[in-house]
């Protein structure tokens, strides 16, 4: 059987569930897992595009908008424990840490 690839698959979460799985370093950073995105859904031709194209794309529709890339990371990592990022047990710890002490004295 086929290993599936990026444009074989439909919907953003699958894609983006794909990506999740196949580069780990991506859990961590939406910017860096919307810029894979937009890179893998371009495709090649991405290498011979201006900035102003790509601009032109995201800005007519042409390619999926950053914050449904952003929201299906999110759903994803909500129901997958294994799929959140090493960052992110760090960043759950600090906020278990409080920023002021009461002192009871009077």
């Amino acid at each position: 059987m086929k290993t599936p690839q990026f444009l074989d698959l439909k919907t953003v979460r699958e894609r983006v569930l794909f990506l999740l799985k196949e580069m780990p370093k991506l859990r961590d950073s939406d910017s860096n897992l919307i810029a894979t995105y937009i890179f893998k859904e371009v495709g090649e031709e991405i290498k011979d595009m201006t900035a102003l194209e790509l601009l032109a794309k995201m800005s007519n529709s042409k390619l999926t908008s950053f914050e449904t890339i952003r929201r299906a990371r999110i759903e994803i990592q909500k129901h997958s424990q294994d799929l959140k990022g090493i960052e992110f047990g760090k960043r759950k710890k600090k906020i278990n840490i409080p920023l002021f002490k009461l002192n009871n004295a009077e």
